[in-house]
């Protein structure tokens, strides 16, 4: 199989820049695969897996958020607010957010924004735990 160029870069710095056979992504619209010579395409990033496999057949799944990937020609382009590989995510970490995001949501006296930020708390850490135990 052919590879594309693949760049990923956060607020932190670049994340990837890999020659790379394929991508899986979640987007708003749902799941895309990225194969060499993909049409032109843009979409936003959702929360959820990528998984990456290298020309030499290895894969390495990633949880990402929040952002955007680009295709053209021989490069895709994702940028994104987080990108961690599976095996820099934090499991403890991700569980005891996911616990403390849990406990806020139970309140009943949450604003509106207060329970939209609990919200989004739950699904970084549902996303981080997901895309770690795939990859165990």
């Amino acid at each position: 199989m052919d590879s594309f160029l693949l760049k990923i870069v956060t607020p932190d710095g670049s994340a990837v820049d890999a020659e790379v056979e394929s991508v899986l992504i979640r987007t708003t619209s749902g799941d895309i695969g990225i194969l060499k010579n993909h049409i032109n395409y843009v979409a936003t990033i959702d929360y959820g897996l990528v998984k990456i496999t290298y020309p030499d057949h290895t894969e390495r799944g990633a949880c990402c958020m929040n952002g955007f990937v680009r295709v053209d020609k021989d490069m895709t382009r994702i940028i994104a607010t987080t990108f961690e590989f599976a095996d820099q995510i934090d499991f403890a970490r991700a569980q005891k957010a996911k616990a403390a995001a849990e406990e806020r949501l139970a309140e009943t006296t949450l604003s509106d924004d207060e329970r939209e930020l609990a919200k989004a708390r739950l699904k970084r850490a549902e996303n981080r735990i997901r895309v770690y135990e795939l990859n165990q």
